[in-house]
């Protein structure tokens, strides 16, 4: 059995672990605590994607728009990417093509050709250098006809306690339930108290707070149209194999997404992005994004 070769680098007291596959950043450690979070039942061989990290969906989320494609939120998390020259601030970047993936299973449903590069980048916070993490898709259409895809940054963040966690800075906004199949508009912070699937039709922004109640996650998503937050809960937790039976208490994915009729937009040989910066601060009173 293979084992999937890590990138990893280490500076001024962040770490980030990094895989060619899926151009997946695993984890994202600072000052020695998970903030990117990774299961610890991860499979590192190849055959599944990463649970964890910040797998990229694209170029359809979840089952797509109609649910009926597959795989599970597209081809692009499952393909090996190949590594591109880094520039400025940037630790690691990727490049991959719609060609690259032409014989993958699902191919069939590609909206189009499309060219994709990936980075990841660690740039100085107010607290001092490498304290701020930066990830940024470019979504390129080559053919110059336009190109419309679904898109997310599927990002697991590490919290201490989910259920006494609040996300921050989607008030007031209308969201689907993907569990109870109802829209509903947010009223003050989102918590999870179980099964939690929401997708908000707000691309966040002005900023989004997870707060844990030890630690502040400062999100500042760009470019996506809607914000997906997912925490599987107990029961679901359970079923997943690549989850431990209480994993489910250590994360929340607060995601940045354009999905459905609210996909990613390219113009006729243009270029859209889609990204998100976080930045990490200590305690957790008068939170504000």
């Amino acid at each position: 059995m293979t084992t999937l070769t890590p990138r990893v680098h280490d500076v001024d007291g962040s770490r980030l672990v990094a895989y060619d596959l899926g151009a997946t950043l695993a984890t994202w450690e600072l000052d020695g605590e998970p903030v990117v979070w990774l299961s610890e039942r991860a499979v590192l061989d190849g055959s599944a994607p990463l649970r964890g990290g910040i797998p990229i969906c694209f170029p359809w989320f979840a089952a797509g728009p109609d649910g009926q494609l597959s795989p599970s939120h597209g081809l692009v998390r499952t393909a090996t990417w190949r590594p591109a020259e880094p520039v400025a601030e940037e630790v690691w970047a990727w490049e991959l093509a719609s060609a690259d993936v032409a014989g993958s299973p699902g191919a069939e449903h590609l909206p189009g050709p499309f060219s994709l590069r990936y980075a990841v980048s660690l740039r100085p916070g107010a607290e001092g250098p490498a304290r701020e993490l930066q990830v940024a898709l470019d979504v390129t259409d080559p053919a110059g006809t336009g190109l419309r895809a679904e898109v997310a940054l599927h990002t697991y963040l590490a919290v201490d306690d989910a259920t006494a966690t609040r996300v921050l800075g989607l008030d007031g906004v209308e969201y689907l339930d993907k569990v109870d199949g109802v829209r509903h508009p947010q009223r003050g912070p989102v918590t999870l108290t179980g099964e939690t699937d929401r997708v908000y039709d707000s691309g966040a922004e002005a900023g989004i707070v997870v707060d844990d109640g030890v630690r502040q996650l400062h999100l500042r998503p760009r470019g996506a149209t809607q914000t997906v937050v997912w925490n599987p809960g107990a029961d679901r937790c359970a079923e997943v194999a690549d989850l431990a039976d209480d994993a489910w208490r250590t994360f929340v994915c607060v995601e940045t997404a354009a999905t459905g009729h609210r996909s990613l937009v390219v113009p006729p040989g243009g270029t859209a992005t889609v990204s998100c910066t976080f930045t990490v601060r200590p305690g957790a009173s008068d939170v504000t994004p």
